[in-house]
């Protein structure tokens, strides 16, 4: 069997070996470091960020000028595009049906969201801590219509969101207002690129009620990122991503969120 080399002649047989134990023998051919001590391999600018775990959630604004406040944390799987999150209100019950603000727990962490070939631009952008920023705008069926920003910090694999939650024009008898939403449907988002810093999604998506019909919005967001996004990824458009939520609450005071998505280009 031919054993693979580097440029220098050294054998890349180990070249699976576990990052914390390597020394600069394995990617050097020389002299090892000293114990304990090691490098990455060549062409490893800088080291990497772990993609996430953990994250936690402060998220505020007010709907018709009443003021929400919730705190939570939660759990994900960046290989699975799964998450889950609890929160509690700050101030008493909402004021409204928290499903209104389902799209703003879940579509809101993509650091957990893969892609079909590797690592999402979300998730590159948190290992490498250049980072992004999310704002959105949601258009609703009978004329109200909400504002969001998104922002990000993170720990080491642990991300804080700091959302900031806008809405006006509810109708005091619609749904949103007199607590009648009952679940949001599963939906399927589009991104498209119009240039290497900028991820634009949009979908129609649609909440169930207590009545049996259908409450609509539709959604659009821009994700700017600090870097451009790897070329790879720019050739690969639209991408699509379904989105599967659970909510549970009580008292719309203490909420359980799930959520599960994946990402797609094509069918096979």
């Amino acid at each position: 069997m031919i054993t693979p080399t580097n440029r220098m002649g050294t054998s890349l047989a180990n070249v699976h070996t576990p990052l914390e134990k390597r020394t600069l023998l394995d990617v050097q051919g020389d002299v090892p470091l000293g114990k304990g001590m090691c490098l990455p391999l060549l062409g490893d600018a800088h080291p990497e960020m772990p993609l996430p775990k953990t994250h936690e959630l402060h998220i505020f604004g007010s709907f018709n000028g009443v003021k929400f406040d919730m705190v939570g944390e939660g759990t994900g799987n960046p290989n699975e595009g799964s998450e889950e999150l609890k929160l509690k209100s700050t101030n008493g019950p909402l004021k409204f049906s928290p499903y209104i603000l389902v799209p703003h727990l879940g579509y809101a962490f993509n650091q957990y969201l893969p892609f079909p070939d590797g690592m999402s631009p979300f998730q590159a952008a948190m290992q490498d801590e250049s980072g992004y920023q999310v704002h959105r705008t949601l258009q609703y069926e009978d004329g109200a219509f909400v504002t969001a920003n998104l922002r990000y910090t993170y720990e080491g694999s642990h991300i804080k969101g700091e959302f900031q939650v806008i809405g006006t024009g509810f109708p005091p008898d619609g749904p949103v207002m007199t607590n009648k939403l009952t679940a949001l449907d599963w939906s399927v988002v589009k991104f498209v690129y119009p240039n290497d810093k900028t991820i634009l999604s949009t979908f129609d998506k649609t909440y169930t009620t207590t009545d049996g019909k259908r409450y609509q919005c539709t959604f659009r967001e821009n994700n700017t990122f600090a870097k451009p996004m790897a070329a790879d990824i720019l050739q690969k458009q639209p991408m699509f991503i379904f989105h599967k939520t659970e909510l549970q609450h009580s008292n719309n005071a203490e909420l359980t969120f799930k959520e599960k998505q994946t990402a797609f280009s094509d069918m096979k």
